[in-house]
């Protein structure tokens, strides 16, 4: 399952710029959206050795942060479902992006006989306690992180396995296949639940102090790497030549200050959110492992409404995931991305096909058993048409 990675700066250049073209269009829409152009110094990592290019982007001064959810033709609903999340209310958060769109959708194409309840910002419990809920019928939708269903089952636990996925618009065309939504409702219809769409959380990169930045495969040898506590991702850094660290997540900022570790991973929003870009500036662009979010319906209560409605919703659900996934591309590759360059960061594309080709020999190779058949021949068929 080979595939060819960026190796050089004009290349690396261009696949940015053409992820920021396309998710500004998607978003920016109308002619009449302001717009400005920034100039970002990009640090490229290339065979012959590591380069700084100055990169001018055009990018919307307004983007949608909030929606405007429409008024239904009828102001006394039928069925009221109530839908929640983890995460609090934020203008970039994609998690409320989803749930207003959806909530605009739905109510717009129910004309007013569904209204959707909002819970933010973990009103109503934990995603342990959401998918209790939705199992019982007490909770419509919510949106849940892969890693929580491990407790009922290990048939979706691939899908955070280091390496598998080298891209991020591989990953997202794999969120978004019939394929894996087939496989994941087989899976978890038996405990109750329906999922209505797959999106991609974010690619988790690598980010380190300013003595040792990520700039090949030969960088990870020796390096003291925290990773997250989990047996595939401590056998992966051991792959790429790391000495991996299960260290806590509270205590990362202090450890990279004090030259404790000297790198971990993590997403774009999360780098940012923790101000990780403070004591680790290099930011390496090796997208290994990705986080996943679910979009999941409580079966008996969709069971239960008529017909008409369960499509609308399963439409709109499916939708919005596919808009929730452009936006998270937007917010990362964009805004991300501009955020950490402005304080500082230093932004390093590396050449991916050696690490990725490793990973794959010496870690995906040994765990076939545990990645379904089908989701081997999904990428097989898909990075042949890429090329």
């Amino acid at each position: 399952m080979s595939q060819s990675g960026r190796s050089t700066a004009p290349i690396a250049i261009a696949v940015v710029l053409a992820i920021i073209a396309g998710v500004v269009g998607y978003f920016a829409g109308s002619s009449s959206a302001t717009a400005t152009t920034v100039t970002r110094t990009v640090t490229v990592a290339t065979g012959a050795g590591v380069q700084t290019v100055t990169v001018a982007t055009t990018v919307p001064t307004t983007v949608p942060r909030t929606v405007t959810v429409a008024q239904p033709a009828t102001t006394t609903p039928q069925y009221e479902l109530h839908v929640a999340w983890i995460t609090a209310p934020s203008e970039y958060d994609t998690h409320t992006y989803f749930f207003y769109r959806f909530k605009e959708k739905v109510e717009a194409r129910t004309g007013g006989r569904v209204r959707i309840v909002l819970h933010p910002g973990g009103e109503l419990g934990d995603q342990a306690q959401y998918l209790e809920l939705m199992a019982t019928g007490q909770l419509f939708m919510a949106t849940i992180e892969v890693s929580r269903f491990a407790a009922y089952t290990d048939k979706l636990n691939f899908l955070s396995f280091p390496g598998l996925f080298r891209s991020t618009e591989e990953a997202q065309a794999f969120a978004e296949s019939d394929w894996l939504l087939n496989y994941s409702n087989e899976v978890l219809q038996p405990f109750g639940w329906v999922v209505l769409g797959i999106t991609v959380g974010g690619a988790r990169y690598f980010l380190s102090i300013p003595e040792k930045p990520i700039t090949s495969l030969d960088s990870f040898k020796g390096l003291k790497l925290r990773v997250m506590a989990s047996p595939v991702f401590v056998e992966a850094a051991k792959v790429l030549g790391a000495n991996p660290q299960t260290l806590p997540y509270a205590e990362c900022y202090t450890l990279l200050q004090t030259k404790a570790i000297d790198a971990m991973e993590n997403e774009v929003a999360a780098i940012i959110a923790m101000r990780f870009y403070e004591v680790a500036p290099n930011i390496a662009i090796i997208p290994w492992a990705y986080a996943w979010h679910f979009v999941v319906a409580s079966k008996q209560l969709l069971d239960k409404l008529p017909a008409d409605i369960r499509q609308i919703i399963i439409e709109a659900a499916r939708e919005t995931s596919k808009e929730k996934n452009a936006w998270g591309l937007f917010v990362e590759q964009v805004i991300g991305i501009q955020y950490l360059i402005q304080r500082g960061a230093r932004i390093i594309y590396v050449d991916t096909k050696p690490i990725f080709d490793l990973l794959e020999r010496e870690f995906i190779n040994k765990n076939l058993d545990k990645i379904p058949p089908g989701a081997l021949e999904w990428l097989r068929n898909y990075r042949a048409s890429v090329g």
